[in-house]
């Protein structure tokens, strides 16, 4: 019996892994399509600018996202213009040239994620001995203090960069 069940598990594996990626798929390039007005496979500059206002337009009913917005730019990201994705300068934006944008900019995003993290510990490490107590992370990273045991890796009580940025990689 156990056996037919696993088999039966392994014929549907296959069937289950194909809908998961079709799933992701949709959802990854869900914005871009949904810009892509006329569904012609790419983005026209007409159709770049509406969407962009059509997200202004929304963003001005609710002020909660404009903050979070503004919090975005203080961070150091900023929203692409069209010519920066339009690497050929056709007038049209198209999935290869959005991937190529986003992988010339993942350098430049991760120095920015490196340097709050950096802010981050350092505004935390209250007493400045370079780890994190309970105690500092209970005040400064309160997310943070219901995982403090499982994060605390070496088990010295204490938090370290290294401890804390395996677990940011993970996330």
């Amino acid at each position: 019996m156990k056996i037919a069940m696993l088999a039966a598990a392994l014929l549907l594996l296959p069937v289950a892994t194909l809908h998961a990626e079709e799933g992701h798929r949709g959802r990854h390039h869900e914005g871009l399509e949904r810009l892509d007005t006329d569904q012609d496979g790419r983005i026209s500059r007409a159709e770049f600018d509406a969407g962009r206002a059509a997200r202004d337009a929304r963003m001005a009913q609710h002020p909660e996202r404009a903050e979070w917005k503004r919090a975005e730019s203080n961070q150091g990201w900023h929203e692409p213009d069209f010519a920066a994705l339009d690497a050929n300068h056709d007038g049209y934006i198209v999935r290869s040239e959005l991937r190529a944008y986003h992988e010339r900019m993942r350098p430049l995003r991760e120095a920015e994620r490196n340097k709050r993290f950096d802010e981050r510990f350092v505004a935390a490490d209250l007493n400045r001995d370079g780890k994190l107590g309970r105690t500092e992370v209970s005040e400064a990273m309160p997310r943070l203090s219901d995982e403090f045991n499982w994060l605390d890796e070496n088990r010295d009580g204490f938090l370290s960069r290294a401890e804390l940025k395996a677990d940011r990689d993970r996330r």
